[in-house]
């Protein structure tokens, strides 16, 4: 009887805590529905509503273009990595769930979200009608983002910004979020942890500008004694505003020993070449290739300090941990070695052997179940794509197709450089002013360098002088804003400068296959 007591008393306190916390099933990879009417719109515009969702496991990006009706309606399902805040081009983020529909309706004459009202009464509903007011109380009228302060202003800055985290704190700890009665826990669980993200991202952002003015050690003080609310708060994944910022803050800021010691610490393959042995002196990780003569002479180079990825990790967890006086790998920094793992820029280098490598270097600090799922749900991926069992799927933009095979077909028989770019994009400038040389030395082989613009970004008229005045030479094609957005899902970039590569068969292939030409006879 006493048994039977005790364990109807622990399910009821395990009930009671479940029913406070958000579903699990929130942060696992499903389906929502995103539907609406598009209002007041001129002619040939809006024919689409571009969305982007994001995979924070991975820093991933998807584009997807929901076609809109003669009448303005929209609707499609998206496929989800997990519940969260979505971007709606040039509107603005919303929040959508797993498993939730959520109605938008958008009148376009009017700037940004200010011409958006949400219909249902769904959690996501809920959430985007409720984020607006809770923002405003926090934050009021005035932008959280400091520009670019002086150095002596910053301390202050910063504290009035961790005084603001301390407010959010004490009323999610007290339930009092300004928010009515009847919203669910699931729902305030996801305002409030927006709300925190905000001040949280803004003194992440002040540190990214400014680390060779502070010292991160004494800048973070703040942070072991929030630990828990800052570092440890899985509903971060669910927050509403610039989402990718705040891990990738993290990642760099935080993770720094990974992030930015990453690209010294790999080598795509070694051999025994003397000068790749003296390249070597500057790497710190084992290649992926083990080769015991190999071994031997590298270990030499380096002294005995080889590592592997698991040394490395621990190397770098600990240091992280020590910097800013934590007690263990938390959640947001379990989701920064996840970022690390599946980093597109490393993908392409790792086969399923050497990935599963890397993920069991990376299991002993998934204390968080929600960051395992996030890990080996991505993992599973990587292995069937890669040993290439996945199927083959339908274009994402058969529109796409069509706008691109438009804008090669005059050029069919040539290897083409394929550039993204707008004058807005200081770096797609940067880059284009870089390749000058490239274009110069290959203007004899049988390639042509196409750049590629969204007539919107700026008057053409601006652009065509620039590119005059700097003397870029090539393909120029400007779009218009709808051709845009059909490429952007066709190729998947979200944010530019973006750049691919086609063959003389009008294939995709890569910019080092084309590069072969420029040394070729």
């Amino acid at each position: 009887m006493f048994k039977k007591g005790l364990l109807t008393a622990v399910m009821a306190v395990v009930c009671a805590m479940t029913a406070q916390a958000i579903d699990e099933y929130q942060y696992h990879r499903g389906t929502a529905v995103l539907k609406g009417k598009v209002t007041n719109r001129n002619a040939g515009e809006w024919t689409v509503v571009q969305v982007r969702t994001f995979n924070h496991f991975t820093d991933k990006e998807t584009v997807v273009n929901i076609p809109v009706k003669a009448d303005g309606s929209y609707e499609a399902t998206l496929t989800l990595p997990h519940s969260q805040g979505i971007h709606v081009d040039n509107t603005g983020y919303v929040f959508l769930a797993v498993g939730d529909t959520l109605e938008m309706m958008m009148d376009v004459s009017k700037p940004d979200m200010e011409g958006v009202t949400f219909g249902g009464h769904g959690a996501s509903t809920n959430i985007n009608r409720l984020w607006p007011e809770v923002g405003k109380h926090y934050f009021g009228s005035t932008q959280l983002n400091a520009g670019k302060p002086e150095k002596d202003q910053i301390p202050e800055w910063k504290k009035g910004l961790v005084k603001m985290m301390d407010t959010i704190i004490d009323d999610i700890k007290a339930d009092r979020l300004p928010v009515p009665a009847g919203t669910s826990s699931f729902e305030k669980e996801v305002l409030g942890a927006t709300a925190l993200s905000q001040p949280l991202m803004e003194v992440m952002r002040l540190n990214f500008d400014n680390m060779l003015r502070f010292d991160a050690t004494e800048y973070y003080d703040f942070l072991a004694d929030r630990e828990e609310w800052l570092l440890d708060m899985p509903a971060m994944l669910f927050a509403i505003e610039s989402p990718g910022h705040l891990y990738s803050f993290v990642t760099l800021c935080m993770m720094v020993d990974v992030s930015w010691s990453a690209s010294r610490l790999r080598k795509i393959s070694m051999n025994t070449d003397p000068q790749a042995l003296k390249d070597y002196k500057n790497q710190f990780v084992l290649p992926r290739d083990y080769n015991p003569t190999l071994h031997r002479q590298m270990l030499a180079e380096r002294e005995d300090t080889l590592l592997t990825i698991a040394d490395y990790f621990d190397m770098t967890t600990k240091a992280t941990l020590e910097r800013f006086r934590l007690k263990k790998m938390d959640f947001m920094l379990q989701m920064a070695l996840c970022r690390y793992v599946y980093d597109e820029d490393r993908l392409g280098e790792k086969s399923p052997d050497i990935m599963a490598s890397y993920v069991a270097a990376l299991i002993p600090y998934l204390q968080n179940r929600m960051v395992a799922n996030g890990v080996l749900e991505n993992y599973r991926e990587f292995v069937i794509k890669n040993e290439g069992r996945l199927e083959e799927q339908a274009s994402l933009s058969p529109e796409g197709d069509a706008i691109f095979e438009r804008i090669i077909a005059p050029y069919r028989g040539n290897g083409l450089y394929v550039h993204f770019w707008g004058m807005s994009c200081g770096p797609c400038r940067v880059g284009m002013l870089d390749e000058r040389e490239k274009v110069e030395e290959m203007k004899d082989k049988p390639v042509r360098f196409l750049y590629i613009a969204d007539e919107t970004d700026r008057p053409i008229e601006t652009a065509e002088k620039w590119m005059k005045e700097n003397d870029i030479k090539g393909e120029h094609i400007f779009v218009s804003h709808e051709e845009w957005k059909h490429l952007a899902v066709k190729f998947q970039f979200s944010a530019i400068p973006f750049a691919t590569a086609v063959d003389k068969d009008g294939k995709l292939t890569t910019k080092q296959e084309l590069d072969k030409l420029r040394f070729s006879e």
